[in-house]
């Protein structure tokens, strides 16, 4: 009983440091790499079997996703201490050696990263569907496959980060991220084919909010992420054209009195300061606020702080024209 005893009581002292480094960190990505860098050596088990994934010591493996050649598992540290673990997410080659391997941050009940599923519904696998997931795409349109993976940011405001990974015919290599989406994996991104060339546009949507309302009341401002010269990185500003298509189509719907919301009035008023026109975006929002003030009134929004904070917003929301 006396060891007993002293194993448990170190395990809660070690979930306990870990819990106030975390804390410490802000709960940022880069403290828990640290972190997690100076625990003990992570080693691959040779005791996968053939046609599986290896085991990792430290670490119950959760999910397995074929990826072109390759396979991935997705890891959590157990025991999982709280309501969060440090987790793994490894590619393997054909001959089982990790080809790519990044840390992640998991829940300890549920899985927080994920793999977008492009047969899914906005990328989530839908439970009970037919339908195979499908985990890998060729979104550059060079014939190589990629695959898109979500993973929490340990942000203290979101956040998650999307990874892409391009799955070559000998190596895995990271060709971009994108940071600060809003929501659980996949919940702020979205594909498109914005333009005439072969590769896809990965629209990332952030979310800005104000004093004028709660989380679902905030602006959704986009950026577009476009394959140039070999990665995938912020090309808003290569679009422009296409942010004005989005705002008018914004515009039209704004016309419909039955469409007319705090969100989409909120909206409006950023995409017009990103696209340079600021004090336009701020007369659109005061000269249609009327239309929605039996909601602010609903919600008990100080009108006079819904509009200074609004002005403050497209203030600072940086302009893609120059």
């Amino acid at each position: 009983m006396q060891k007993g005893e002293n194993a448990i009581s170190v395990g809660v002292a070690g979930v306990m440091v870990l819990v106030f480094i975390a804390a410490q960190q802000r709960w940022q990505i880069s403290g828990l790499e640290k972190l997690a860098a100076s625990a003990e050596e992570r080693i691959l088990s040779p005791t996968g079997l053939h046609g599986e994934t290896p085991d990792l010591s430290g670490y119950e493996k959760l999910k397995t996703f074929a990826l072109a050649s390759y396979q991935a598992s997705l890891y959590r540290q157990t025991p999982a201490p709280l309501t969060f673990a440090l987790g793994r997410f490894v590619v393997y080659d054909r001959a089982n050696r990790p080809a790519f391997m990044m840390n992640t941050l998991e829940g300890s009940r549920e899985t927080w990263t994920a793999v977008y599923d492009f047969a899914g519904r906005n990328g989530r696998s839908a439970s009970g569907r037919r339908a195979k997931p499908r985990f890998t795409l060729d979104l550059t349109g060079n014939g190589t496959l990629e695959a898109l993976i979500g993973s929490y940011s340990g942000g203290d405001r979101c956040c998650t980060i999307v990874t892409v990974l391009e799955l070559g015919k000998e190596t895995v290599r990271v060709l971009g991220r994108i940071r600060g989406l809003d929501g659980l994996p996949f919940e702020g991104l979205e594909l498109r084919k914005v333009d005439q060339d072969p590769a896809w546009e990965i629209l990332a949507h952030s979310r800005y909010r104000t004093l004028c309302g709660g989380h679902e009341d905030s602006a959704d401002v986009i950026s577009v992420y476009d394959y140039v010269n070999g990665e995938w990185s912020n090309q808003t500003p290569r679009h422009t054209d296409f942010l004005r298509s989005v705002l008018r189509d914004h515009v039209q719907k704004w016309g419909r009195a039955k469409d007319q919301s705090v969100q989409l009035l909120q909206t409006i008023a950023a995409e017009f300061a990103v696209l340079g026109e600021r004090d336009q975006g701020q007369r659109f929002f005061a000269m249609n606020l009327a239309a929605v003030l039996p909601q602010l009134h609903k919600d008990g929004v100080d009108l006079n702080g819904c509009l200074e904070d609004n002005a403050s917003l497209l203030a600072r929301l940086p302009s893609v024209v120059q």
